[in-house]
C-alpha cells in the first residue's frame, strides 16, 4: 500500500513535495478507492499514517515556508522506488543508445586525458567528419533515423531524467547531514565561538570541496544559464512535435524537467541558506549570553563590596600589576578648543539673478528600495525564482539606471541571490520623459524566494 500510493502521488504526477492538507486529502481518497475493492485493512486517519511513515524514514516532514507541514520522499525512499521500476518489464532495452552512449562517455574522457598534439589531431578529424556530412547533406545526402532508435533514445533520456532529479534527494540529504551536526555542535560543544566556526565552515568548505559539491555548483552555474534554459526548452518543444515521440510518451517527465530541476537546486541552496541563518542566530544568542555573563559579574562585584566595605583594610591594594605601568592623567589630554566659525563680511542677502547652473538641484529623485524588494516578493510567490529581466517585464523602470542599481544592491546584499559577473545581458532602459529607449549591459541577476 505504501509503495503504491508513493508511486501514484509522487512519481506518476511527476511531484517534489506536498503540503501536508493536499497529501492527507489524496492519502483519504486513496484509501477509500482500496475500500470499494474491498480492502478493509486501514482504518485509522490518513493523518495518522502520515506521521508515522515519517517516523519510519520513508518520507521527509518538514516546514518550508508557511506553518503547515510539508512532505517528500526520502533519499531511502527514492532508491526503493526506483529499484522497483527497475524490475518492470520495459517495451524495449535500448542496447544500441546505451552502447553510443557508453562510447561517448569513454571518448570524451580519452579526448581530455590527451596531450595537445593528439587533441589537435583529433578536433582536425572531427571537423573534416563534420565538413564532409555538410557538403552531403547540402546535396540532400543524409542518414534518416529510424522511428526506433527515436523511441530508444527518447526513453534512455526519459530514465536519465528521473535519476537526476532522484539523486537530488541524496545531495540534499547530504546538506542537511551538515545543519544537523552544525546544531548538535552548537549545543553541545564548549569550544570558543571563533573557534566552533571555524571548525563549522572547514567542514562545510570540505563538502563543497568534494565531487558531490564540486558537481552540483557546476550543475546549477549550467542550470541558471539564460542560454542553456532556452535551449533546453526549445529541444522540448521539438521533441514532443515527433509522432514517434507522441505514440510513447507517457508522462511528462522531460516536459517538467526544467522545473523539477530547478526546484530540487533551489532546495539544496535552500538548505545551506538554512545553515548560515542558524549560524547568524548562534552569534548572536553567544553574544548575548556574553553580555549578560559580564553584567552578573559586575553586579556580583559589587554586592561583594557592599558585604565586605567594612572589612576591607584601605591600605590593602586591590590590584596588582605586573611589568611596567603607563598612567594616563587627565591633566595630560588637550584642553578643549572651541571651533573656527567662518564670517562673511556682507552678510545681506540681496535679490538678483546668479549665472550658477541651478537645474540639478530640481532634478532630484528618490530610489525607493522597499518598493523594489515589494516587487521581487509578489513575483516570488508564484515562482521560486526570477531573473532581473523578468522583474522588469513586469515592473518596467522609470528612474534609469539609477533603479537597476537599486535591484544590484539588493542582490549583493542577500546571499540567496545570485549576480553571475561572468555572463552578461543586454537590457531596455526607457526614458519616461523622452520616450527614448536605452541599452545597458549588466551581469546575469537572479532572485531567489
Amino acid at each position: 500500500m505504501i509503495i503504491s500510493f508513493f508511486h501514484l502521488v509522487f512519481k506518476q504526477q511527476d511531484r517534489i513535495f506536498y503540503n501536508q492538507q493536499d497529501l492527507r486529502n489524496i492519502l483519504s481518497d486513496f484509501i477509500y478507492s482500496l475500500e470499494q475493492q474491498g480492502i478493509n485493512d486501514y482504518k485509522n486517519d490518513p493523518l495518522d499514517y502520515l506521521q508515522q511513515w515519517a517516523k519510519q524514514g520513508y518520507l521527509r516532514r518538514y516546514y518550508d515556508v508557511g506553518d503547515e507541514p510539508v512532505y517528500e520522499l526520502t533519499p531511502a525512499t527514492e532508491n526503493a522506488l526506483k529499484w522497483l521500476e527497475d524490475l518492470n518489464k520495459q517495451q524495449f532495452v535500448g542496447t544500441h543508445s546505451r552502447l553510443l552512449q557508453l562510447f561517448s562517455i569513454l571518448k570524451q574522457l580519452v579526448n581530455k586525458t590527451a596531450s595537445p598534439y593528439e587533441r589537435v589531431k583529433k578536433l582536425e578529424e572531427d571537423r573534416k567528419k563534420l565538413d564532409k556530412e555538410i557538403e552531403d547533406a547540402q546535396k540532400g545526402i543524409y542518414e534518416k533515423t529510424d522511428d526506433t532508435r527515436l523511441r530508444e533514445d527518447y526513453l534512455l533520456a526519459e530514465e536519465t531524467a528521473k535519476r537526476l532529479v532522484a539523486d537530488f534527494r541524496q545531495v540534499e540529504q547530504n546538506f542537511r547531514e551538515l545543519d544537523k551536526d552544525t546544531r548538535q555542535a552548537i549545543i553541545k560543544s564548549s569550544l570558543t565561538k571563533g573557534k566552533l566556526l571555524d571548525d563549522i565552515f572547514s567542514k562545510q568548505d570540505f563538502l563543497w570541496s568534494t565531487d558531490q559539491g564540486k558537481s552540483f555548483k557546476a550543475f546549477w552555474e549550467f542550470l541558471m544559464s539564460r542560454n542553456m534554459q532556452g535551449e533546453l526548452e526549445l529541444l522540448i518543444t521539438k521533441i514532443n512535435e515527433l509522432p514517434a515521440i507522441q505514440k510513447i510518451k507517457s508522462d511528462t517527465t522531460i516536459d517538467r524537467l526544467k522545473t523539477n530541476l530547478v526546484e530540487a537546486g533551489d532546495k539544496v541552496n535552500r538548505t545551506n541558506d538554512g545553515l548560515l541563518e542558524q549560524l547568524r542566530k548562534f552569534v548572536e544568542q553567544k553574544s548575548l549570553l556574553e553580555s549578560k555573563r559580564i553584567l552578573n559579574s559586575i553586579d556580583r562585584i559589587e554586592s561583594l563590596l557592599l558585604e565586605l566595605k567594612d572589612s576591607i583594610d584601605p591600605g590593602f591594594p586591590l590590584l596588582m600589576v605586573d611589568g611596567l605601568f603607563k598612567p594616563m592623567f587627565i591633566m595630560e589630554r588637550p584642553l578643549f578648543r572651541p571651533p573656527v566659525k567662518i564670517l562673511f563680511q556682507d552678510t545681506e542677502i540681496k535679490e538678483g539673478e546668479s549665472d550658477a547652473e541651478t537645474d540639478a538641484l530640481y532634478e532630484q529623485f528618490f530610489i525607493d528600495i522597499e518598493l523594489l524588494k515589494a516587487n521581487i516578493r509578489t513575483l516570488l510567490k508564484n515562482k521560486p525564482h526570477v531573473s532581473l529581466e523578468e522583474v522588469f517585464t513586469h515592473y518596467k523602470p522609470v528612474k534609469g539606471i539609477a533603479e537597476v542599481l537599486g535591484y544590484m544592491q539588493i542582490a549583493s546584499r542577500e546571499n540567496k541571490h545570485l549576480i553571475d559577473y561572468e555572463r552578461k545581458q543586454e537590457l531596455v532602459v526607457e526614458n519616461a520623459e523622452t520616450d527614448k529607449q536605452f541599452k545597458i549591459e549588466v551581469p546575469i541577476i537572479v532572485f531567489n524566494r
